[in-house]
């Protein structure tokens, strides 16, 4: 199975949904899965119905709208959610293009990667202040009764892992910005010596 069926079968352990519902949530950025397409959601819902992972009834639409399939799990999908959540992780690295582009950072123009530098802090603080404050509306959502807490069970290390990561990041843009600095500040004497 792939990645992507797993994901969709721990969205829908927690409540049945379309795949409209799914794309939705993916979209809002609600759970910290990275993308995933509209057009992969569909064929990765068929595929788990094929293998008896998930079934799914007809909700009968108003007006023009065409009705829908939500989709729930199976009990052979539950467990084959829960074998697959029980079962060893190997190590996976990340792919971050700006870490390659720092990688090669002594060839590049220390106030060109000031910047750089400072656009990728700015987008992982964005980012930083969407989950904490998603994190803060959820447990809003849960003490208000509004959401059931099982909806959230195992969100709370999502949001710290990824909140944490977010820190992690801007602390290291944050020094490369210093290291960029001083690298500017010792190019600026050395020409000043010549």
């Amino acid at each position: 199975m792939t990645t992507l069926e797993y994901k969709l079968l721990g969205m829908l352990a927690r409540h049945p949904m379309s795949g409209y519902d799914l794309a939705s949530v993916l979209k809002q950025r609600v759970v910290p899965f990275g993308p995933i397409s509209h057009t992969q959601i569909y064929p990765a819902l068929a595929s788990l119905e094929r293998k008896g992972l998930v079934r799914y009834h007809i909700v009968e639409q108003q007006a023009v709208r065409p009705d829908k399939k939500v989709y729930e799990l199976t009990e052979e999908g539950r467990a084959a959610l829960r074998q697959w959540v029980e079962s060893p992780t190997p190590l996976v690295f990340l792919y971050d293009e700006f870490f390659l582009k720092a990688y090669s950072l002594w060839l590049a123009d220390p106030e060109r990667m000031e910047e750089r530098f400072r656009e990728q802090a700015q987008l992982h603080q964005e980012k930083l202040e969407f989950y904490e404050q998603a994190l803060q509306s959820k447990q809003l959502a849960i003490s208000a009764k509004h959401e059931k807490a099982d909806f959230f069970e195992g969100m709370d290390v999502l949001f710290q892992y990824i909140i944490g990561y977010e820190h992690n990041y801007l602390a290291w843009c944050q020094s490369m910005l210093e290291y960029l600095e001083q690298r500017k500040h010792q190019h600026g004497q050395e020409e000043g010596q010549a």
